[in-house]
């Protein structure tokens, strides 16, 4: 019987590990600039990783929160910025709202 739920239990985490969604072109291109952080997350799924500081965006007198969503995927990698939950519209003190590839 132990044994048995010990098997059971091992596919089920194995098969939760196939179960990652795979970003493709057609997903990344569409991502918009101003989608909140839920509508991105709807079609690229969970990011792997989010990083959230405050930063001083352009030339304003004060500091806004940007939170970069890193999505990893066979050693390549892309990064999403968003200024409060919007993804930028431009770049980010040079830095483009959307950098990296997940292509070959």
């Amino acid at each position: 019987m132990r044994l048995s739920i010990l098997l059971l239990s091992a596919v089920l985490i194995l098969s939760l590990g196939a179960c990652q969604r795979k970003i493709g072109e057609a997903n990344l291109n569409a991502v918009k600039p101003d989608m909140t952080s839920k509508e991105v997350e709807s079609i690229l799924g969970a990011p792997t990783h989010v990083e959230t500081a405050p930063e001083l965006v352009s030339n304003e007198p004060k500091t806004l929160i940007v939170t970069r969503q890193i999505y990893e995927q066979n050693g390549k990698k892309i990064e999403l910025r968003f200024v409060g939950d919007r993804l930028a519209t431009g770049s980010i003190n040079g830095v483009p709202a959307i950098t990296g590839s997940l292509g070959k």
